[in-house]
């Protein structure tokens, strides 16, 4: 009976302390909302009461971000072509490795049996 008491408040603790766990992220998340929804209403008050010269100066920084963002991707297009041609670059260049050393092979064999004739020869 005992063993059975001290089970049901064991699990009863345990419950208690699961559903405690699960109420703070609920807390949190009005929390985080009613945080959100304080930050863009203070955002809306500020674009409210903003001139026509903040609008102006507004305008005039978003522009500077378009060019910036345009020679962004310019560059980034320039570096990927770039690589590109390096990779190109270096797999010619293997390829021509490649008939080179064979080429080489070549004139070494033949090198070796014009000797090798010349030394039948004589």
């Amino acid at each position: 009976m005992l063993y059975r008491l001290l089970l049901c408040l064991f699990l009863g603790g345990f419950v208690s302390v699961s559903m405690a766990a699960q109420t703070m992220p609920e807390d949190q998340q009005k929390l985080a909302q009613t945080v959100f929804d304080l930050e863009r209403s203070v955002a809306i008050l500020q674009l409210s009461t903003a001139s026509l010269g903040d609008y102006q100066s507004l305008s005039t920084k978003i522009a500077h971000v378009k060019s910036l963002e345009y020679r962004v991707n310019f560059l980034g297009n320039l570096t990927f072509l770039l690589c590109m041609a390096l990779v190109v670059f270096f797999f010619k260049l293997r390829n021509q490795q490649k008939r080179l050393q064979a080429l080489e092979n070549r004139i070494d064999e033949k090198a070796k049996s014009d000797s090798e004739v010349k030394n039948a020869e004589v």
